[in-house]
């Protein structure tokens, strides 16, 4: 997965291009709306240019996951004592500003199941919305295997 913050619209070479030129002329570089340093001093790939000014990104250490087509980091598993075979996490969508990832409000929960075909996941606001999104997404994929099961005997009365 690409980990350069979304905010930047330069490709690798014209940043590097960039970087060596303003390097040389002595150009800063910010970690926050007042503070900055030289760039020379900041490694090339700590720092992106945004909005007409390098800006220092944020070190951090989440992996990132895709959750029906939305980047979201995981936090901890939440305990629970429904009988089921799902395993909920609080989380939280990545959103980003000019200095890179902002840290995560973990206000969403994902629904995590696994099978011999991959693992599923689904996020709602609630775990009974998550479980209720991953239900639905799983039926989807297994409905198949679910109608033969549920539904035998009707299926031999046709």
């Amino acid at each position: 997965m690409n980990n350069r913050n979304p905010l930047a619209t330069q490709t690798i070479e014209e940043k590097n291009k960039q970087y060596a030129h303003d390097c040389a002329i002595n150009e800063h570089a910010y970690s926050d709306a007042t503070t900055s340093v030289p760039l020379r001093d900041v490694p090339v790939d700590k720092v992106e240019f945004i909005g007409g000014l390098w800006r220092i990104q944020n070190p951090h250490h989440y992996t990132i996951t895709i959750v029906r087509d939305r980047p979201m980091i995981l936090g901890d598993q939440i305990q629970h004592s429904e009988r089921t075979f799902f395993k909920y996490y609080r989380a939280g969508f990545v959103t980003y500003n000019c200095y890179g990832l902002l840290k995560p409000h973990f206000d969403m929960i994902v629904a995590q199941y696994t099978t011999d075909n991959g693992t599923y996941l689904s996020y709602g606001k609630t775990i009974a919305e998550a479980r209720a999104f991953l239900g639905i997404r799983l039926y989807d994929k297994y409905m198949d295997v679910i109608h033969r099961i549920a539904c035998k005997n009707q299926i031999q009365k046709n």
